[in-house]
C-alpha cells in the first residue's frame, strides 16, 4: 500500500489527532516555559530573602563586635561602625519584608520575630554604649551582665540559623523543581520535534506519491488522448469520405429524379391541355394534384441540392455591399414584387466579407417569405442594420399575417411550414438561411404577432468588416423605396 493510500485509509479524526500532536507539544513546551520562569522568580525571591537575612544577621554580629571593641579600647572608630550598622538596619528590614511576600506562612511568621531580636540587640548595645560614655567602663560591664545581651545574641544565632536553613531547603526545592521542569521541557521539545519531523516526512512522502501518481495519470492521459485523437482522425476521414459519397449520391440521385419528374409533369400537363374539357371534373382535379405534386417534388430536390452546395462554397475574401445584394434580390423577385405590390424600404446597409451568392439568397428568402405571408393590405417590408459592440444586427420587418411566437423556433426546421394549405413552398428557405448565417458566425431569430407582422433579426460579427468606417446613426435615415 502506498503512502497516499495509507493516508487515505486513516479516519479523518485520527488525522486530526495526528496533526494536532505537534501543536499540543508546542503548547506543553510553552506552558513548561511559563512554569519554569515562575519557578525562577520564586527561587530568585528566596535567594534575595536569604541574602537579606544574612545581611541582618551580619549587622547583629557587627553591632555586638563594635560594642565589645569599644568597651575594651574606648576607640571612637568602633562607635562609628556601630552607628553605621544601626543606620542601615531599617532599610535591610524593609527589604526582607518585601522579599518575604509569597513565602510560606512559617517563614513569614519567623521573619518579624528575627527582626525584632536584632532590633532588641541593637537597643541593648546602644544602652551599654550610652552607659560607657556616661558612667565609665565598670558600669558598662555591669550593664552587659544585667541586660542579657549574650542570651539575645544566642537567640539571634539560633533563630537566624533556623531561618537560613528553611530558606536553604526552599531554594533546594525550587532548584530541584527547576531542573525537573528543564528536563521535562527538553524531553517535550525532543519528542515534539521528532513527531513534527515524522509528520513532515509523512506529508512529504505522500506529496511525492501524489506527484508520481499525477505524472503516471498524465502520461496515461496523454497516451489515451493520442489514441483517441488518432481514432477521431480516422473516424473524421471515414465520415468525410462517407459524406462526400453521400453528397455525390444525393446529387446523382437528384439529377436522376429530375428526368422522370419532368416527364411526369410534361405528360400530365399535356393531358390537362388536351383532355381538360373532355373528362369529368374529378379527372381534371386529379390531374391538377399530379402536376402540383410533381412541381413540389422538383422544388424539394432543388432545395436539397442547394443545402448540399452550402458545404462546397468557398470562403469569401472580398467585401460585399448589402445594398447591392438587396438590389439583386429585388431583381430576382421582380415578378412577385409586381404581383403583390409590395413596398420595400431600407436604410443604408454595410459592406461585409461574406459569400455574395449565399447572402443574396438570404435576403431573397426573407423578402420572399414576407411577400408569401402577406395580408389583404398593401405589404410593406423594411430592412435596417445597426452596429453594436460586437455585431451588425440586421432586421427584415413586414406587416403580414404574423404567427404565434411559440412557433418562432419551429419555422427554421427542414420542411417546416406553419400554413402549408395557404402558401406554397418547400419549408427549406429559412433552414438554408440559418445555415448560411451560422457558417459566417452569425445567428437568426424571429419576433412576431398574429395579425400585426413579423420581424426577422440576424447578426454578423464585426470581424467581417474590412474597414472601421464611422458608425451609422441609430436613427433611421430617409428610407429608399423599391
Amino acid at each position: 500500500m502506498s503512502t497516499t493510500d495509507s493516508l487515505r485509509s486513516i479516519p479523518r479524526r485520527w488525522l486530526g489527532v495526528l496533526f494536532s500532536l505537534p501543536l499540543a507539544f508546542s503548547l506543553l513546551l510553552y506552558t513548561l516555559t511559563l512554569v519554569s520562569e515562575r519557578t525562577d522568580d520564586h527561587l530568585l525571591s528566596s535567594q534575595n530573602l536569604g541574602a537579606c537575612v544574612e545581611r541582618i544577621h551580619a549587622l547583629a554580629d557587627e553591632a555586638q563586635g563594635a560594642e565589645r571593641s569599644y568597651l575594651v579600647t574606648g576607640d571612637e572608630e568602633y562607635l562609628v561602625l556601630f552607628q553605621r550598622a544601626s543606620a542601615s538596619l531599617p532599610s535591610q528590614i524593609n527589604s526582607c519584608n518585601r522579599a518575604a511576600d509569597g513565602r510560606s506562612a512559617d517563614i513569614r511568621k519567623q521573619i518579624p520575630y528575627a527582626e525584632s531580636l536584632v532590633q532588641t540587640r541593637f537597643k541593648q548595645a546602644d544602652q551599654v554604649l550610652e552607659i560607657q560614655r556616661a558612667l565609665g567602663f565598670s558600669a558598662a560591664i555591669e550593664a552587659v551582665k544585667n541586660n542579657n545581651s549574650e542570651g539575645t545574641m544566642n537567640e539571634i544565632r539560633r533563630k537566624f540559623g533556623e531561618l537560613e536553613s528553611k530558606l536553604g531547603d526552599e531554594q533546594s526545592l525550587y532548584s530541584d523543581r527547576q531542573r525537573s521542569l528543564t528536563r521535562f521541557a527538553y524531553l517535550s521539545f525532543i519528542i515534539g520535534s521528532l513527531l513534527l519531523m515524522a509528520v513532515m516526512l509523512w506529508l512529504y512522502s505522500s506529496q511525492l506519491s501524489n506527484l508520481h501518481a499525477r505524472d503516471v495519470a498524465n502520461t496515461e492521459l496523454q497516451r489515451v488522448n493520442a489514441e483517441l485523437e488518432s481514432r477521431i482522425q480516422e473516424r473524421t476521414k471515414d465520415l468525410t469520405r462517407a459524406n462526400e459519397e453521400l453528397q455525390q449520391f444525393a446529387y446523382v440521385a437528384s439529377h436522376d429524379l429530375q428526368e422522370p419528374l419532368r416527364t411526369i409533369t410534361s405528360f400530365t400537363q399535356l393531358l390537362e391541355t388536351r383532355y381538360k374539357a373532355r373528362l369529368d371534373e374529378d379527372a381534371d382535379e386529379f390531374i391538377g394534384y399530379i402536376v402540383a405534386a410533381a412541381r413540389r417534388m422538383t422544388d424539394l430536390i432543388n432545395g436539397l441540392l442547394a443545402l448540399g452546395r452550402l458545404r462546397k462554397s468557398g470562403q469569401a475574401v472580398a467585401p460585399v455591399s448589402f445594398d447591392e445584394l438587396l438590389s439583386e434580390a429585388k431583381i430576382s423577385l421582380q415578378g412577385a414584387i409586381r404581383e403583390s405590390g409590395v413596398e420595400i424600404l431600407s436604410d443604408p446597409l454595410p459592406s461585409l466579407v461574406v459569400d455574395r451568392i449565399q447572402f443574396a439568397q438570404v435576403l431573397q428568402n426573407l423578402i420572399s417569405n414576407a411577400i408569401k405571408y402577406r395580408r389583404q393590405v398593401r405589404p410593406v417590408i423594411t430592412i435596417t442594420a445597426r452596429r453594436d459592440v460586437t455585431n451588425w444586427i440586421f432586421s427584415v420587418s413586414d406587416n403580414g399575417r404574423g404567427f404565434n411566437q411559440q412557433f418562432a423556433e419551429r419555422i427554421f426546421g427542414l420542411f417546416q411550414r406553419l400554413d402549408p394549405q395557404k402558401a406554397r413552398g418547400t419549408g427549406m428557405g429559412l433552414s438554408i438561411t440559418r445555415r448560411i448565417l451560422e457558417r459566417h458566425g452569425g445567428r437568426i431569430w424571429a419576433e412576431s404577432e398574429e395579425g400585426v407582422g413579423t420581424t426577422f433579426f440576424f447578426t454578423l460579427p464585426l470581424s467581417l468588416e474590412t474597414t472601421h468606417a464611422p458608425e451609422p446613426a441609430e436613427v433611421a435615415s430617409p428610407a429608399r423605396r423599391a
